[in-house]
């Protein structure tokens, strides 16, 4: 358009500037944890976050591990200190519950996620 004071501007290279709303996530390599030979005489930790049937499932993970290793020592967080059974709602939650699963000891920890 033209006249009463609007000119159209001449062509130019347009510049875009492209930013991911989903920001930058860094990412830190770890070390695996060594692993088991044997659990005869460990201690595994049993974990329930309150998922439809995992405690089903690690009642029955608990039952079969004393049949075929008898000096096993199992522990049923879930059990033990109720208010585990939940999920995690930060990082800082998590490192709270991981840092209680540590008090612990254990030689293996099995977390079961339900549904």
């Amino acid at each position: 358009m033209t006249g009463k004071g609007l000119a159209l501007k001449k062509e130019g290279v347009q510049k875009w500037e492209v930013i991911d709303p989903a920001g930058t996530i860094s990412i830190r390599s770890m070390e695996s944890a060594p692993r088991l030979a044997t659990l005869e005489g460990k201690t595994v930790l049993l974990r329930w976050n309150f998922k439809h049937n995992g405690d089903h499932f690690l009642n029955r993970v608990a039952e079969l591990l004393a049949e075929k290793i008898p000096s096993v020592k199992i522990i049923k967080l879930y059990e033990i200190d109720p208010s585990t059974i939940r999920q995690s709602g930060s990082n800082e939650d998590s490192a709270k519950l991981a840092s209680l699963i540590a008090d612990f000891k254990p030689d293996l920890v099995i977390s079961a996620h339900g549904d």
